[in-house]
């Protein structure tokens, strides 16, 4: 999926999990970091890093922020952190699978069958 794509999702689902935890912050960092390793997982190093930035965003925002500002100290750098080295791992791991599928040959072509 391209990095647009993953940006959006990411976006979404951030605001999905910001929206419907808005009472409990804890609860709320760990569906926003499941989003990001999803989305991580399926495209660009780009959407990655984009939609770790938006649940970011939505976190330092609506859940901590009191007024709706968006707060910027320990604790949310500390999360934006974690956020960022989800996302790259992910997507690591993602790629990983990818080329060792190629290298042993088990990487799935195009279907035979067609329709």
């Amino acid at each position: 999926m391209r990095g647009g794509y993953g940006s959006a999702l990411g976006f979404g689902g951030g605001v999905g999990v910001t929206t419907f935890t808005g009472a409990w912050p804890l609860l709320a960092l760990v569906l926003l970091a499941a989003v990001v390793v999803i989305v991580s997982l399926r495209t660009t190093i780009i959407g990655a890093g984009l939609a770790a930035l938006q649940c970011w965003g939505l976190y330092a925002t609506f859940l901590v922020g009191v007024r709706g500002d968006l707060t910027v100290d320990e604790h949310t750098t500390w999360v934006l952190a974690l956020l960022v080295q989800l996302a790259v791992l992910a997507f690591l791991a993602n790629t990983a699978v990818r080329v060792i599928a190629l290298v042993t040959g088990t990487a799935a072509g195009p279907s035979p069958v067609r329709s």
